[in-house]
């Protein structure tokens, strides 16, 4: 699914109307049967008031309509408007349309606060994706009287908050619990600085023209399950172990052996048809107990990983650095690794302290093979990268990293995203809050592993990989807690993660 900017929405949203011979107080009407419907699924419509606060604007408009909707439902609906001088079309309309059903209008100035009757839920309907330029000062009481609401529903976007660029936080924003956005994700919704702002998102389908869509030439994605089922290689009936793929899993340290356990499982759970592991020797009765199916080597120091493998061309992928430590032989063994792999040019996956090794030796990232996959977290990114002033610039910078290495980037977190060298972003759709727990890491890089062995190209494995990680989780949460969820629960949801994909 394309993530579109401002500008490209105004034009799909022209198109359609242009396409479908409507009018443009039609495609609105549209959009709020849209917000009703997905009100009635998280809200008992006929047992709430819904307090609904409109702007001038077509967003205003979009809350009018959807005042009118609920009440010719036999719900409740209170509209507070703010009161200006000048009305876009449709919201004019939709305020007769108000005024012939004797629904009345609540209008408001910037020097007064709309009254809430208590328990009510709050519908934030004062600016849309068409905001150039924050809140201004004038709007601080308002959107503090929404804010201080238990429950705050934003059409598109809170108020306040622009699409497509970083808002300051001195400015008035709302800070919504749910926002229910048109048609495709909003940039903004997606980044973890606005999270406090957006709440849970739902993304409605208003039906905007698919042609005009699919036109627009886009750099900013929204991996959804269509996505994912457009790529998948499917085996067929003679496939064997071999055609699989063989993956090889290098880390562990003492007392951190369980990072290979977990990243080789979820390796073989993916579906590589091998996988043979590297450690310390301390690893090796704990690999062969804990997980038998896995073939074992080991380094000759009993605690480190000292000599890398200097032969890795009989492995198709290769997963590197969960549990694996940084010790100053790890480190230099670690770098001749690199340096063989310029060789040999080997599909790699780089983790944790690989990427703190690298991050302290960056003449070392000249090493990688083209398109090899790393999966920072946050701090993992900020010392690579260098620290950012708000996600947009994070974004630029780790698009800036990625383009000059030559590197793929999966930036974990809510809506991981994945940097690809020619500057696309792709924003994942799966996932939830459990999976912040130790270990969620290192089954992310077995299962990335074991999709680059199976022969998916490397920014298709890191996709599908970043995917079917969320999927997992969010199927398993639907049974455990997400306090509870570890991340051998989410190894053991794969399998149900693949029968939904394929």
């Amino acid at each position: 699914m394309k993530i579109l900017s401002s500008s490209e929405l105004k034009l799909v949203d022209e198109q359609t109307i242009v396409t479908e011979g409507i009018e443009s107080v039609d495609l609105m009407e549209r959009a709020s049967m849209a917000l009703y419907e997905q009100l009635k699924e998280d809200f008992d419509i006929k047992n709430n008031l819904f307090c609904i606060v409109c702007g001038s604007g077509n967003n205003g408009g979009d809350g009018l309509a959807l005042a009118r909707i609920i009440t010719q439902n036999g719900g409740q609906a209170k509209v507070y408007l703010h009161k200006s001088q000048k009305y876009s079309t449709d919201n004019l309309i939709n305020q007769n349309r108000l005024d012939e059903l004797n629904i009345p209008i609540h209008f408001f100035e910037l020097d007064q606060n709309p009254d809430f009757p208590g328990e009510s839920v709050v519908i934030d309907a004062l600016f849309g994706y068409g905001l150039s330029r924050p809140l201004n000062t004038e709007w601080k009481n308002s959107i503090a009287q929404i804010n201080q609401q238990s429950t705050v529903v934003s059409v598109d976007l809170p108020s306040g908050l622009m699409a497509d660029s970083f808002t300051e936080k001195n400015h008035p924003i709302v800070k919504a619990t749910k926002t229910y956005t048109f048609q495709t994700p909003k940039l903004a919704l997606l980044l973890p600085e606005n999270a406090l702002y957006s709440g849970e998102t739902e993304v409605l389908d208003i039906g905007l023209d698919k042609k005009a869509i699919k036109q627009i030439q886009t750099s900013c994605f929204y991996t959804t399950l269509s996505d994912i089922q457009e790529k998948i290689i499917y085996p067929n009936r003679f496939s064997h172990k071999g055609t699989f793929g063989h993956s090889l899993i290098i880390g562990g340290s003492y007392g951190k052996m369980g990072a290979v356990v977990l990243s080789s499982k979820s390796a073989l759970r993916t579906g590589c048809g091998l996988i043979t592991t590297y450690v310390p020797k301390c690893g090796y009765q704990i690999l062969q107990t804990a997980f038998p199916e896995a073939m074992t080597l080991t380094d000759k120091d009993s605690e480190y990983l000292i000599n890398f493998p200097k032969d890795i061309t009989s492995f198709s992928a290769i997963g590197i650095g969960i549990g694996m430590g940084t010790h100053p032989e790890t480190q230099e063994g670690f770098i001749d690794f690199l340096k063989n792999c310029s060789l040999h040019k080997p599909k790699l996956v780089l983790d944790a302290d690989a990427l703190n090794i690298l991050s302290q030796n960056k003449q070392a990232l000249h090493f990688l093979p083209e398109n090899t996959i790393i999966t920072p977290h946050p701090k993992e990114l900020e010392r690579l990268i260098g620290s950012w002033e708000n996600d947009f610039e994070k974004l630029e910078k780790a698009m800036n990293f990625s383009k000059e290495f030559k590197l793929i980037l999966a930036i974990k977190g809510a809506n991981t995203c994945v940097v690809l060298p020619n500057g696309e972003l792709h924003f994942n759709a799966t996932g939830n809050w459990g999976m912040a727990t130790a270990g969620s890491g290192d089954v992310l890089t077995g299962i990335i592993t074991s999709l680059l062995a199976q022969g998916y190209a490397p920014e298709n494995a890191t996709i599908l990989g970043v995917f079917l990680h969320g999927l997992s989780a969010d199927l398993q949460v639907k049974s455990i807690h997400k306090k509870s969820l570890i991340a051998s629960d989410i190894i053991n949801g794969i399998f149900q993660a693949w029968k939904i994909i394929c």
